[in-house]
């Protein structure tokens, strides 16, 4: 049997191997980017959700089980524009705060910018949330040709507001640099309407990419009400919202697959669909059998659904247990599209893998390292063995553990986890824990095996500390009074940092 060392040696040897690519042959690809999406918040997982736009992508492609994000949105954001783990850019440490003058490091080339390189057109559609101080951090400065959505964490459905760990209020909806009216339009289908309208107006002999970050399911109720009525049978109110939510979600994506379709560009397409984290399933959604919510280390923010679809993709209909990270995507994407990725990338190509069902070259999965004093937390899978370090909630003191670190599922009594600076003074002091999950035979993180497995943790731990030797201070993330919304006719809006 090949000891935690050995693994350890394949990985670095995967790291330098050539990758494979697929060819000039550049493909459109799409990249589909839900928020805040839980584990049993999918057909393939609760056949009680209607999703057959979702099952027909599936059909042309992989659903793969075990695919992992990052505790939070900003850092599984950033692993996926960079290509590092979120410790190398600064941006491990909770989340890009609308306050916080900060964002993804201007030295790093994000994914779009490479692209172009080769040809490609880039549009961004949807949520942003990697930094909006300064116009340099903004997506059309990043690489991307356009952009339509929202620069912070989420806004409401219809008012398209946010205050998140503010002292108010702002409206957040840009058109590029511009803003776009306000109006009672639901906000998810003004973003599908325009992923369609890109699509519809693409040449297609020119390679698309298009990154379409659906600010939903995420974290709100609001929904239109032909959707409820698609579940009038589900008494629970949470759940029949929540239920129509996901498949108004569903339709959405089949919008843009049949813009697809109709421009003759579907069989020329890769499709790549992915939560950017679990569901904050104590107020909406499910992670559903796995531990915790979104903004912990345990599996339920961690492990999310993912399907990859479309051109190239040889063995089509099944899922898939091999193991891959929202970090692999940017170089899996680069190798497919002819880009030159840079030697130090954390991503590993994943296209064999995705293509052909071949073994995943990655064994070693980075959850977080963050070395907060208040809230330090680390997490680390090799093989079969999750150690977790610290303190696994990562949004302390914005929130109260008890309400986190537990199992939700869809019926459950709601209880809030959005961060709020009502936490501070009333959440129980972080508890630093070890420990040790067999994370394939107790997925659900049940049993903790650490006092029976003191080798394997320290093993675990020498890994994590190797790791810890390239780890870059956070980004700043003080509060900028000087950012509020009111400063800017109450629009969050660049030009404060």
């Amino acid at each position: 049997m090949c000891s935690l060392h050995c693994i350890v040696i394949f990985i670095a040897l995967a790291v330098v191997s050539k990758p494979c690519i697929a060819g000039a042959d550049q493909p459109h690809i799409i990249l589909i980017f839900v928020d805040d999406m839980g584990w049993n918040d999918v057909h393939w997982h609760n056949p009680d959700i209607a999703m057959p736009n979702l099952m027909d992508i599936a059909a042309d492609g992989v659903i793969f089980e075990q695919s992992y994000t990052h505790p939070t949105c900003t850092p599984s954001r950033a692993a996926m524009m960079t290509g590092l783990y979120p410790f190398k850019t600064g941006n491990q440490h909770q989340m890009v705060f609308n306050l916080h003058p900060s964002g993804v490091p201007l030295e790093f080339k994000l994914l779009p910018e490479k692209l172009k390189e080769v040809g490609y057109a880039t549009h961004m559609v949807g949520k942003w949330h990697l930094g909006f101080c300064k116009d340099e951090y903004l997506p059309t400065n990043r690489g991307f040709d356009s952009h339509y959505g929202l620069w912070t964490l989420g806004v409401g459905d219809y008012d398209k507001l946010n205050g998140v760990l503010s002292p108010s209020e702002g409206y957040d909806f840009r058109d590029n640099m511009g803003v776009v009216p306000k109006s009672n339009s639901y906000l998810a289908l003004m973003l599908g309407d325009r992923a369609e309208h890109i699509v519809n107006n693409h040449y297609p002999g020119t390679p698309l990419f298009l990154t379409f970050t659906l600010d939903i399911p995420a974290k709100h109720l609001e929904i239109p009400e032909n959707y409820e009525e698609k579940y009038a049978n589900i008494k629970d109110d949470r759940t029949r919202q929540f239920y129509g939510k996901l498949t108004m979600m569903d339709d959405i994506i089949g919008g843009v697959v049949d813009a697809l379709k109709n421009r003759g560009m579907y069989d020329d397409s890769l499709i790549i669909f992915i939560g950017d984290n679990g569901a904050l399933s104590s107020q909406a959604g499910s992670n559903y059998p796995f531990r915790g919510i979104a903004g912990t280390l345990f599996e339920g923010a961690t492990r999310v659904p993912s399907i990859v679809s479309g051109k190239g993709i040889k063995k089509t209909g099944y899922e898939s247990n091999e193991l891959y990270s929202i970090v692999d995507i940017h170089r899996t994407i680069l190798d497919v599209a002819g880009a030159k990725a840079e030697p130090e990338l954390d991503g590993l190509s994943m296209w064999p893998t995705w293509s052909k069902g071949k073994p995943s070259p990655r064994n070693e999965i980075i959850y977080n390292i963050d070395d907060d004093p208040v809230s330090p937390g680390a997490a680390i899978r090799i093989g079969d063995y999750k150690l977790i370090t610290g303190h696994p909630d990562l949004l302390y003191p914005y929130r109260d553990i008890s309400l986190t670190d537990n199992y939700y599922n869809y019926g459950d009594p709601p209880a809030s986890g959005l961060p709020t600076t009502d936490q501070e003074a009333n959440a129980p002091a972080p508890q630093n824990v070890e420990y040790l999950f067999n994370i394939v035979d107790d997925p659900e993180e049940r049993h903790d095996i650490s006092a029976d497995n003191q080798d394997i943790v320290q093993e675990l731990r020498d890994r994590l500390d190797e790791h810890r030797k390239l780890l870059h201070p956070p980004v700043n993330q003080t509060t900028e009074l000087a950012g509020s919304a009111a400063n800017f006719n109450d629009v969050w809006s660049p030009g404060w940092c």
